[in-house]
């Protein structure tokens, strides 16, 4: 019998291994299992700790002009990799690349808009 691969969690800044057989993420066409998650045994108040005082922390140091163009990089980011998203989309809710593109397409432009209305209100001293 072949198990699914338990995916980590990304939590309190490092790759970590729920416990437990976790929950089997399906093929939403095939029925087939892909993967299996699991957040038992995860610290989760540490997580929270760690987002609250690690990244608020990082955030609130940056100015609007700094958050905007971070914004503006992920949306780079994002529109080089959009096919890949069509394939995940696909793999996982079974959609088309018409229906999909509402999200995908529209996800990556929403960044895009924000990043711009950021650097508006960046003003000259950003």
């Amino acid at each position: 019998m072949t198990t699914t691969p338990l995916l980590p969690n990304f939590i309190a800044g490092r790759w970590q291994d729920g416990t437990g057989h976790g929950s089997t993420l399906l093929d939403p066409v095939l029925g087939t299992p892909l993967v299996r998650v699991s957040s038992a045994g995860l610290d989760l108040a540490e997580g929270f700790a760690f987002a609250r005082e690690q990244g608020g922390a990082a955030l609130r140091a940056l100015t609007y002009t700094q958050r905007a163009t971070l914004l503006g990089e992920i949306a780079k980011v994002l529109q080089t990799n959009r096919e890949a998203y069509y394939e995940i989309a696909t793999a996982n809710c079974g959609t088309t690349t018409k229906d999909s593109a509402v999200d995908i397409d529209g996800g990556i432009f929403t960044l895009g808009y924000y990043a711009k209305q950021g650097e508006a209100l960046g003003g000259p001293n950003g």
